[in-house]
């Protein structure tokens, strides 16, 4: 047998945690001595140690533990748990990944270096169809999921009516004031002849002509269109101008390419910022 402060000594953990892993029922000493308390625990039970520090490691809770310890879970929940922490971990991963690009980027603006090249340029008048959904917020996690299905959607409801379109494509996105004020509306867009008009399946109008915009390219995937996001931002904040109104993603390449092919010209309506 072990005393407590023996066995935390070779577990590798306070005598503080054992102490809690007996009041929640998670692991149990052997023996407590009904006079003085002391805590003694077999050998056997570095064993059970181990798997409650494995499982805690893998970002399980404590409860999630002692039922997995404590034979509760099956092996296909269990698998199902671990494939399931694994997503989110993954997703983690991926979202503290994109921040440190955008970090990067801030950082080199703050040196007075721009990883982009911006041009200005006037828009002319584009004539679209385009359908609309609602996505719950702005960011690829939101976006993605919601305008993925749509352009197939406008695709398949054109060739229907017959309608020659592209081969390149819009988006815009629009914040809504209403409700909890989170959700965005998603306007997917292939570009149309003059002659064409609103169908079943699509709406039809003539985005305006811009008299100023300015231009980025961003090459590759959504995910990482945030960064090309700041960078673009940042540059038209520090050569004297002001945003004008909503950008237009203009998808220059996209589906069926793989995303890491595709190549899409920021454009956002500009003016020059009037000096106090």
């Amino acid at each position: 047998m072990f005393s407590i402060g023996e066995f935390a000594s070779i577990g590798r953990v306070s005598v503080r945690m054992l102490r809690h892993y007996d009041e929640i029922g998670l692991l149990t000493p052997a023996r407590v001595d009904r006079f003085t308390g002391y805590r003694s625990y077999e050998g056997t039970q570095f064993e059970d140690l181990g798997r409650i520090l494995m499982f805690k490691d893998l970002g399980f809770r404590l409860d999630e533990v002692k039922a997995i310890i404590h034979a509760q879970v099956g092996e296909d929940q269990l698998r199902e748990m671990l494939a399931a922490k694994r997503d989110d971990l993954a997703r983690r991963l991926d979202l503290d990944a994109a921040r440190l690009r955008r970090l990067d980027a801030r950082l080199s603006h703050t040196e007075g270096n721009f990883m982009i090249t911006v041009d200005t340029k006037s828009l002319p008048t584009d004539r679209i169809a385009f359908v609309t959904e609602t996505a719950a917020g702005f960011g690829p996690e939101n976006i993605g999921p919601v305008i993925g299905p749509m352009y197939a959607r406008l695709a398949q409801a054109l060739a229907g009516h017959g309608v020659e379109f592209g081969p390149s494509s819009i988006a815009m996105y629009e914040a809504i004031d209403d409700g909890d004020g989170t959700g965005v509306t998603v306007h997917a867009a292939f570009e149309v002849g003059p002659n064409v008009t609103a169908a079943e399946g699509y709406d039809v109008r003539e985005l305006p002509p811009v008299d100023l915009a300015a231009t980025t390219v961003h090459h590759g995937s959504m995910a990482t269109i945030g960064e090309t996001w700041q960078q673009f931002m940042a540059w038209i904040d520090s050569s004297g101008y002001e945003l004008a109104g909503v950008c237009r993603e203009y998808y220059l390449v996209s589906e069926p390419e793989p995303q890491e092919n595709w190549v899409t010209e920021l454009q956002q309506p500009v003016v020059r910022r009037q000096e106090a």
